[in-house]
C-alpha cells in the first residue's frame, strides 16, 4: 500500500484533489486480485470513493470458497460486475452496485415536463442514476439465466471451470521449457513457451506467432498479452460448452505448436 499512499500524498502535494481509489478484482491480463480491505482502509482516512472493478472476479464471488477475494468488499461505494463475462450471459449486461444512490441522483437526475409522470414518486427511474436517458432492459439477460439455469448450477459450472484451470496450470508447472506467468486466481492462466537460448524479441516473436498458429487452426482461441513489456498467452477457460478434454486437447494443441 505504501505506492497507493505515495501517489494520494503527490497528487495532494501538486495540487491537485484525489476522489476515488480504483481497485480491481481479477484484472483483464492475469486476473490480479487487490487487497480490498487494506486499500478501504486507505479510502476511509483519505475520504476518498471506493469503486471496485470485479467486471471478471464478481462472478466468482458467488463461490464461498471464493469470498476471500472481497475481504473488506462492505467497505466499498461502488462495484461492477460484468455477468456477459463469465456467468455467460448475453452480451451486454453490467451490474452497478452502489451504496448511496442520492450521489447519482444528485448529479446526473432530469425532470423536464415531457419526462413527468403520475408514478414518479412510486417506482425507481434509473435514468436518474446514469448518463444515458434511454436504455435496453438488459436485466432481463441476467433474470433469465438465473431462471433458466439456477445459481447452484451457475455455481457448479465455475468449479468446473476452475478445476480445468488449475489442471492446466498443472500441466504447465510439469513441464520443462514452459512457465506460468501468474498466479491461477480464477479461471485464466498466464503462460509461455521460453526454449532454451531464446529470449528478448525473438522470444516474442515465437509466443506471438505459435498463439497465432493456434487461433488460426480454428481449435481453440487464446489471447497474447503484454505484462511486464514482454508477451505471454492467456488460456481463459469459462465458456459454458467447455469441457475438460476441450483443455486437454488444447494443452496438446499448444504443445504442438510451440514445440515443433
Amino acid at each position: 500500500m505504501p505506492a497507493l499512499e505515495a501517489a494520494i500524498a503527490a497528487d495532494r502535494a501538486a495540487g491537485l484533489r484525489p476522489c476515488a481509489i480504483v481497485a480491481t478484482t481479477g484484472t483483464t491480463a492475469t486476473t490480479a486480485m487487490d487487497p480490498i480491505a487494506a486499500i478501504a482502509a486507505i479510502a476511509r482516512r483519505e475520504r476518498l470513493w471506493l469503486h471496485v472493478d470485479a467486471a471478471m472476479g464478481g462472478t466468482a464471488m458467488l463461490l464461498p470458497e471464493c469470498r476471500h477475494h472481497w475481504a473488506g468488499i462492505e467497505h466499498a461505494d461502488s462495484i461492477v460486475v460484468n455477468p456477459h463475462k463469465w456467468m455467460t450471459v448475453a452480451f451486454d449486461c453490467t451490474l452497478y452496485l452502489v451504496r448511496d444512490a442520492e450521489h447519482l441522483v444528485r448529479v446526473m437526475s432530469t425532470n423536464p415536463s415531457y419526462l413527468q409522470t403520475p408514478m414518479d414518486a412510486q417506482v425507481r427511474n434509473y435514468r436518474d442514476w446514469g448518463i444515458a436517458l434511454g436504455r435496453r432492459f438488459r436485466a432481463l439477460k441476467l433474470w433469465v439465466v438465473l431462471r433458466e439455469q439456477g445459481v447452484e448450477a451457475i455455481r457448479a459450472r465455475l468449479r468446473r471451470d476452475l478445476a480445468n484451470a488449475r489442471w492446466f496450470a498443472a500441466q504447465v508447472d510439469a513441464t520443462p521449457q514452459w512457465r506460468r506467468i501468474a498466479p491461477v486466481n480464477l479461471q485464466t492462466v498466464c503462460v509461455r513457451h521460453e526454449p532454451q537460448g531464446l529470449g528478448g524479441e525473438a522470444l516474442d516473436a515465437h509466443t506471438r506467432r505459435w498463439a497465432q498458429a493456434i487461433n488460426d487452426s480454428g481449435a481453440a482461441l487464446v489471447t497474447p498479452a503484454l505484462v511486464d513489456g514482454r508477451w505471454l498467452v492467456r488460456v481463459s477457460i469459462g465458456i459454458e460448452s467447455t469441457e475438460a478434454r476441450h483443455v486437454a486437447e488444447l494443452w496438446q494443441a499448444m504443445r504442438a505448436a510451440a514445440e515443433h
